[in-house]
């Protein structure tokens, strides 16, 4: 079942930034700050250890990528999904 974003949700963003020593792409949080019309791509304020940044809609935004199954693909620097469930 797919969700629509809202603003104000909490999600992840994945950074183009990777961590010291591995070839993963880190998640962020981030919060919606507005929704494009394909209820697909965002705006966000992302969360850093080193501060605030804002991908904005006229700058392109940020496209959903959801991974799922046994072995996924790895996630796209730049893109957003639902937080896991614990």
């Amino acid at each position: 079942m797919s969700q629509t974003p809202a603003v104000g949700e909490a999600v992840h963003y994945v950074s183009h930034d990777t961590q010291e020593g591995t070839a993963t792409f880190p998640c962020r949080t981030a919060i919606v700050t507005e929704v494009a019309q394909d209820g697909n791509t965002v705006s966000l304020a992302v969360l850093d250890p080193f501060g605030m940044s804002f991908r904005d809609l006229a700058e392109g935004g940020c496209e959903h990528h959801e991974t799922y199954g046994v072995n996924p693909p790895p996630r796209r620097g730049g893109t957003w999904h639902w937080p896991e469930q614990a």
